[in-house]
């Protein structure tokens, strides 16, 4: 395994803790006849499905820094939130077994799905502490820790990760996946982007990306498509995002830049009805990227991320020629975990997520 770039390029960062959980760096891949497709002159994907063969996407990197820290402090139990059908709680869950920690998770509820069940049949394996919520509205902290002292009836207080694991420990991640970028196309792997795209919920992806590109001196337009309420996702969250990060590396002696909010640009017109509803231009999406790409999109986030692509106005100043679309969905086969799962293992109050089941 390659040592991290943040820590080659900048050594001082060692000090940071960390567990390794990604299979990292993961591969670039020019896609020429969707560009074609386009009408742009070049089109790559980041393949960070390919992050981890347990569970990849973009929650992989962040876990490898707020799991070292839990672990760093004594942790033996982390809590988190997210809808039912959440990837970050699906791979919080299983990459903290992974490491010998207890996971927790509350639910707020989002539209049911094909593919919502089959997180959650997956996310049954690993045997999370589950408690679903009547509304993502009540997830004060305060409540939240409440439920989960309630949980664990012990003195110990599990580690918080908030939702998509976007903490300035999770947002390195980030920071460390634009220095790789900035690597690979020093290597000649692609030419500098003129826009990165990439799904915003909890901001987390985003704010790091800003971070490391201003770092790595690359010039390109960092751009969010909101996939949840414009309250959570927005320039001035992710620059916040940002410059709390910042203050991590200035602890390491790190002279990292001010992000602004206009150095962040958001795409608001994919969201649709709402969060973890399906939408035409996410369907056409999904449909496009199967013929020319051959990777799985899903409806909720990156299926939206790429229509925003798709429809954004590319000759506006400046032109967007060469475009980068950062892939967070996991593409790891789920089908083993699927198959043992048991939905006896899931709290009661899920059972209603699976009327078929006898």
């Amino acid at each position: 395994m390659e040592e991290l770039e943040l820590f080659r390029t900048y050594p001082s960062t060692r000090s940071l803790p960390y567990t390794e959980l990604a299979a990292l760096p993961t591969p670039t891949q020019e896609l020429p006849a969707l560009a074609t497709e386009l009408g742009l002159q070049g089109l790559w994907v980041k393949r960070d499905d390919l992050s981890s063969p347990l569970y990849g996407g973009n929650k992989v990197r962040k876990l490898e820094f707020i799991l070292g820290h839990a672990l760093s402090e004594g942790h033996r139990s982390v809590w988190t939130v997210g809808a039912v059908g959440s990837h970050h709680v699906l791979a919080t869950s299983l990459h903290s077994r992974s490491v010998d920690i207890e996971p927790h998770a509350l639910h707020f509820p989002q539209p049911i799905t094909d593919h919502v069940r089959e997180v959650l049949l997956a996310l049954s394996t690993a045997h999370p502490q589950l408690e679903l919520i009547n509304s993502k509205h009540a997830l004060p902290v305060k409540m939240a820790q409440r439920r989960v002292k309630e949980w664990l009836s012990r003195a110990e207080e599990p580690y918080y990760i908030p939702g998509g694991g976007s903490s300035p420990r999770g947002v390195l991640g980030y920071v460390n996946a634009a220095l790789e970028l900035a690597r690979q196309i020093e290597d000649g792997e692609l030419p500098v982007p003129d826009a990165i795209f990439v799904a915003a919920g909890t901001c987390g992806t985003l704010a790091g990306l800003a971070l490391g590109c201003r770092l790595a001196g690359l010039p390109s337009r960092i751009i969010g498509v909101r996939v949840i309420d414009k309250v959570l996702a927005n320039p001035l969250v992710a620059a916040n995002l940002a410059n709390r990060t910042a203050r991590l590396l200035a602890d390491c002696g790190i002279d990292a830049p001010k992000i602004r909010r206009r150095d962040i640009e958001f795409v608001h017109d994919q969201i649709g009805p709402g969060y973890g509803e399906e939408t035409p231009q996410g369907r056409a999406a999904i449909d496009l990227f199967d013929k020319w790409a051959e990777i799985e999109l899903d409806p909720t986030y990156t299926a939206k991320a790429f229509a925003g692509l798709q429809h954004f106005d590319r000759q506006s100043n400046p032109a967007i020629n060469n475009a980068l679309y950062w892939h967070t969905l996991s593409s790891a086969d789920l089908t083993p975990l699927i198959d043992t799962a048991d939905i006896s293992d899931l709290p009661q109050q899920y059972r209603q997520f699976f009327p078929d089941h006898s």
